[in-house]
């Protein structure tokens, strides 16, 4: 992960070798939703596919640093953020009770965005987001199976600035697919297994110092 942000920093200085650049940095924060997704999941403990209701829903703040030259920036940042996540399993298929369809998430986040200011003070970008899971907590136990230290994922969007703020609006999913592996009394040799590919949305506001 250190690595490769080195590389994007390495990458864009040489890029802009003879240019101005100018630095901004400052505070962010905003929200994380998905707005109650009806998605297709694989359940290990039945044998067929059902769709469920996917709720994951939080919140984020962080510090960010931008990088300009002319209308092109890059922009590191670095956000702790909270996700609760729900998972809506129609009782029928599974007994949900043995089900761990409620959990909490604590963990790093690292966008490393690549902008492009098109008009006046509105701007588009996308690039690399770095994960860190840091805790998983439910009814305040600590699940460790449901934790995947590192992960890898994309994000884009745009912003709009005003004055010393900056209002951006952007997607965020992951080159894998969310995964749940827990039941709290697995059938045989089977456990609950969910996976899903839905997308993540983030508003934030952020502040230049």
């Amino acid at each position: 992960m250190k690595n490769l942000i080195l590389f994007f920093l390495f990458f864009f200085i040489n890029f802009s070798y003879g240019q101005l650049i100018s630095i901004d940095y400052g505070l962010k924060a905003g929200i994380n939703f998905n707005s109650q997704l009806n998605i297709t999941a694989d359940i290990e403990s039945i044998d067929n596919k059902i769709n469920i209701f996917e709720s994951r829903n939080g919140q984020h703040f962080g510090i960010f640093l931008k990088l300009k030259i002319k209308d092109f920036y890059l922009k590191p940042e670095f956000n702790f953020t909270q996700i609760k996540n729900s998972y809506d399993i129609p009782y029928i298929l599974v007994q949900t009770k043995n089900v761990i369809t409620n959990f909490d998430q604590k963990k790093f986040d690292i966008p490393v965005m690549i902008g492009y200011k098109f008009f006046k003070n509105l701007n588009i970008f996308v690039g690399p987001r770095f994960e860190y899971i840091k805790k998983v907590n439910f009814d305040n136990f600590n699940i460790d199976d449901l934790k995947n230290d590192y992960r890898i994922g994309l994000q884009y969007g745009f912003g709009v600035k005003f004055l010393r703020f900056e209002i951006d609006i952007r997607a965020e999913r992951g080159f894998k697919k969310n995964e749940i592996n827990y039941m709290k009394n697995s059938i045989g040799n089977k456990n609950q297994f969910i996976t899903s590919s839905g997308k993540l949305y983030l508003l934030a506001l952020s502040f230049y110092l």
